[in-house]
């Protein structure tokens, strides 16, 4: 309650009680003691009047001044209800225009091979042959390590059949990638770029290559699962799951949204009925350190791990943990590594099976299932020299872990 609303309520009451005294004293009669004190009341009267008709003012312009005010308020609410509402509108028109030129831009896959495929080259060395693309610029050409390994004879054969000599610029065979160089490419077969868009599972993806050397085939499928990794030395890295034919002689290729932009590097696949590709979250850190310094340092942790399930907890017989237990298992830790520094400890072998001592949990608060997770991690967001943070189940406690990776030793072949 304000002081002037309290201010009211007293002089209401008072008013009251000097009424009540003044008709008490008419009862009583007159007298001159009494006629002073009618004097007295009268005059407290007169002045209450005079402080009630003031206050009774006061109260009318606070009125007055609340309903500008509610006035004001009600118009500024007003005023920021339509400036949301015009913001909202823009937002979706913009949402709408983004959807129509994305709808604009994508492509089918016949209208994707009619842009790229010129820019797609056949690669022949005295091992084999594979494929490859332009890439940034028109002297610039990417393929696998596999494709050219430590061949010095290579040669690049264009979509129009002219062809021209090679040299490798850069390589590195953990994520099979290899950076060539030529003198002169047709002036017509422009350089592919990377996709600044993010790949996802049920992605439809376009493959260019050679199969088998018939050149410029084309295959359309989707992208089945990303971050697997491969039993497939000396490759580390996670790859993209191809639902897609890839064979043998378009390893190399290019690996294509719907836009014509570049999302990865096939490969010719494995034994099991799946193909794969180096991805371009890969790609877009492999490729510009090759064709700046010839070559790319990859993290290195220095541990084996195991991932854990019901089923694996059973066949290694693991004594000390919940059935249900998840995480990647330490079986092994390479002296002198960043992980042996640091203190991690690979399982104890018993008469019947194993103690667990360290699972990874998560690496920089990203959660461990399967070791893909850190691999994927690792390959991705760190690099040599840079600290991450293990957590681990540890003997059936929790606790953090500071590492400080290194690099991973050149591969010798």
């Amino acid at each position: 309650m304000s002081n002037r609303t309290k201010n009211l309520t007293v002089l209401v009451a008072l008013v009251a009680i000097i009424l009540s005294v003044f008709n008490t004293v008419l009862i009583l009669g007159n007298n001159p003691s009494q006629d002073v004190q009618i004097n007295e009341i009268q005059n407290t009267i007169s002045q209450t009047d005079e402080n009630l008709a003031e206050a009774t003012s006061e109260l009318s312009t606070l009125r007055n001044q609340i309903n500008a005010l509610n006035k004001t308020t009600s118009t500024s609410l007003d005023g920021i209800r339509l400036t949301v509402d015009n913001i909202e509108n823009l937002i979706s028109q913009i949402a709408n225009s983004n959807q129509l030129v994305d709808e604009l831009l994508r492509q089918t896959a016949a209208e994707v091979y009619a842009n790229t495929y010129k820019s797609v080259v056949l690669i022949r060395t005295p091992a084999g042959q594979g494929s490859g693309f332009l890439f940034n610029n028109s002297n610039t050409i990417i393929t696998n390590y596999h494709v050219v390994t430590e061949e010095t004879d290579i040669e690049i054969e264009y979509y129009d059949r002219t062809r021209t000599s090679a040299t490798t610029v850069g390589s590195d065979p953990y994520s099979d990638i290899a950076v060539l160089t030529v003198s002169k490419s047709p002036a017509d077969a422009q350089p592919l770029m990377f996709s600044n868009q993010s790949v996802s599972i049920g992605q439809q993806v376009v493959a260019i290559g050679n199969p088998l050397g018939l050149t410029e085939s084309l295959s359309a499928g989707y992208i089945s699962q990303l971050n697997r990794t491969l039993d497939i030395e000396p490759i580390i890295i996670p790859v993209l799951q191809l639902d897609l034919t890839i064979a043998p002689g378009s390893s190399g290729g290019p690996l294509l949204d719907l836009y014509g932009n570049l999302v990865g590097i096939t490969n010719a696949g494995t034994d099991v009925g799946f193909n794969f590709a180096v991805p371009v979250s890969i790609m877009s850190r492999v490729i510009p350190s090759l064709i700046e310094t010839g070559e790319y340092v990859h993290p290195f942790l220095g541990v084996s791990v195991v991932a854990l399930s019901p089923e694996v907890i059973t066949s290694l017989n693991v004594l000390n943990v919940d059935e249900y237990q998840n995480g990647l298992l330490v079986m092994d830790v390479v002296a002198s590594s960043p992980a042996d520094e640091a203190g991690l400890t690979p399982a104890q072998s018993e008469t019947q099976g194993y103690n667990a001592i360290d699972i990874i949990l998560a690496i920089d608060e990203s959660p461990t299932f399967v070791a893909a997770d850190l691999t994927a991690y690792l390959e991705l967001e760190v690099s040599p020299g840079q600290e991450i943070t293990l957590s681990l189940w540890r003997s059936g406690a929790t606790e953090s872990v500071v590492i400080t990776t290194t690099e991973r030793t050149p591969y010798q072949g």
